[in-house]
């Protein structure tokens, strides 16, 4: 191992380390680099070129389109499960798993942020909607999020300060298929917010509807982290983005402020990066990592632990969905992935023997040649049958529910498996209890009555939660006003060192049954508002 690097930008003092260049940690880079902070943001991941690496050009790339975010070293993403398994799904590099995700981005419910007061489960969050809102709006005008205004917005949508900055996307013939029978049913369906603006925004050309979201935007329309926040950050000259650098350890002085963080580069060399203040936002699974990791004197149970909350909580989203045939051609490889949404069963009902609820969306990605035939078993003439009546003929409906928090549920350290450098991996536990199960067969329900009333010749497949496949992880270093029972405060400053921020999904306190990438980038707008602050009454 190399000498230990001591890393400066330009010789000027550094104001802020950012650990992660997702949708929390490109949020905080360019809001404070554009109000004259010096900023490092290290990446585990590399920087992706979308012309260059992005392969939905090809006639093939269904078979291979993936291969471009997976890590030249596969120890790079080790880890461990619980008995039920889990799925970690993520992307590791400049603008995270927003480069892959189809772009869905609702604001939570306000009884979101109330559960335990509307609904005797779960915690209250420390903020109200009402706090997060002008975050909300903030977030959504630099992504130009799309969405449904007046006489077609979802009915169930919290209250908004102004409309959504772009018209909505139409909405798919399969959509449309299935909205005619959810209105059967009395329900309620709408076109949903999504981070793929409508119309040229921020320099960059407008959605062709091309439908290839999951693989990365080749032209750049959709509104992910690298071509929106990180060119933004960039822009200021006070932020530098370190690439395929990984941190093992954040230290602090004696006199219980972060000194600095310790990381690897690509070439597994050592560094040290010292900064007034350091802010974690590698992921719901990542972050609560590196903070066991980081243990010292003061914290030998991982840094900023004194309530013994770091890596607990766990908290995802239940999923369930089903594929169906429609005899009715529905050119469903065209238009964005999500069309549809339904809300109508997402707050919690008297009636059904559990809390909260679900949404339910119409999904029509992965339904192109090569994807439909990877699915279809067989070979042969009769295989080539069954492709052909199923192509452009099928419709998925996902229903996404919402997990109450449990304490069991929880990211650790497994210090038997070691990742590329030498790390112990996380060891994640997850799976659904009490509620959760209560509340899945209903979810399974609602979509094969919707399915129904949709008119669907047939129902080829079905599928219940699989703990990790949501991709939507949250919670395990939660904000609450008491530190004996939370990680950060109702900024994202963790309790116990006050120059030690989080801003990713880690903070949740509870999940809501909605897509969380809005909400978590709002929340890290927020706390990097409050940086700002702290550093003009020199408190950082």
């Amino acid at each position: 191992m190399d000498v230990m690097v001591h890393v400066h930008l330009h010789g000027d003092p550094l104001d802020v380390v950012v650990i992660g260049c997702g949708a929390g940690g490109s949020v905080v880079a360019k809001e404070l680099g554009e109000a004259g902070l010096s900023v490092i943001v290290l990446d585990a991941g590399r920087r992706f070129n979308p012309e260059r690496d992005y392969r939905s050009d090809r006639p093939d790339f269904p078979v291979g389109a993936w291969q471009v975010f997976e890590p030249e070293d596969p120890r790079r993403d080790l880890y461990t499960a619980g008995p039920q398994g889990f799925r970690y799904i993520r992307v590791k590099g400049i603008g995270g798993t927003t480069v892959v995700s189809w772009g869905v981005s609702p604001r939570l419910h306000e009884s979101d942020f109330r559960v335990r007061s509307a609904d005797g489960v779960a915690d209250d969050w420390p903020i109200t909607y009402g706090e997060l809102e002008p975050f909300y709006t903030q977030v959504e005008y630099e992504l130009g999020i799309s969405g449904s205004d007046g006489d077609e917005r979802n009915p169930f949508d919290a209250p908004r300060s102004k409309p959504f900055p772009t018209p909505p996307h139409p909405m798919t013939r399969a959509g449309e298929i299935i909205a005619r029978g959810a209105r059967k049913l009395g329900l309620h369906p709408f076109v949903p917010a999504l981070a793929i603006p409508t119309k040229s925004w921020g320099g960059r050309p407008a959605c062709v509807e091309a439908g290839v979201c999951g693989y990365g935007c080749r032209i750049s329309a959709k509104s992910s982290a690298d071509v929106t926040y990180v060119r933004k950050a960039e822009a200021t000259g006070k932020v530098t983005i370190l690439e395929s650098c990984v941190a093992r350890e954040i230290t602090i002085d004696s006199s219980n402020r972060v000194r600095s963080v310790v990381f690897f580069d690509g070439e597994g060399r050592e560094h040290e990066v010292r900064a007034r203040a350091v802010v974690l936002a590698a992921n719901a699974i990542e972050t609560p990592r590196l903070l066991l990791l980081s243990i010292s004197r003061l914290y030998p149970k991982g840094l900023a632990n004194s309530s013994g909350l770091v890596g607990k909580y766990l908290t995802e989203h239940l999923d369930a969905g089903a594929r169906a045939r429609f005899a009715l051609p529905l050119k469903n490889w065209q238009g964005v992935p999500v069309s549809a949404m339904i809300q109508d069963h997402y707050e919690t009902r008297k009636a059904n023997p559990f809390a909260r609820g679900w949404l339910l969306e119409v999904a029509t990605a992965n339904t192109w040649p090569i994807a439909v035939a990877k699915r279809v078993g067989g070979w042969g003439i009769a295989h080539k049958v069954r492709v052909k009546e199923l192509f452009g003929h099928v419709v998925e409906v996902y229903a996404q529910g919402e997990q109450l928090p449990d304490i069991r549920n929880q990211v650790s350290l497994d210090r038997t498996t070691k990742d590329h450098f030498g790390l112990p991996v996380p060891h994640i536990v997850s799976e659904p209890r009490g509620n959760d199960l209560k509340m899945l067969p209903a979810m399974m329900d609602s979509i094969r009555e919707l399915l129904e009333a949709s008119g669907a010749a047939e129902i080829l497949d079905s599928w219940s939660h699989q703990p990790g496949a949501s991709i939507h992880y949250m919670g395990t270093c939660r904000m609450g006003n008491d530190p004996r029972y939370s990680v950060t405060d109702r900024w994202g400053r963790t309790h116990d060192v006050p120059n030690l921020f989080i801003a990713d999904s880690s903070v949740f306190v509870t999940g809501g049954a909605a897509h969380p990438t809005l909400t978590l980038m709002a929340l890290a707008a927020r706390t990097a508002a409050f940086m700002i602050e702290c550093f003009r009454r020199r408190e950082l």
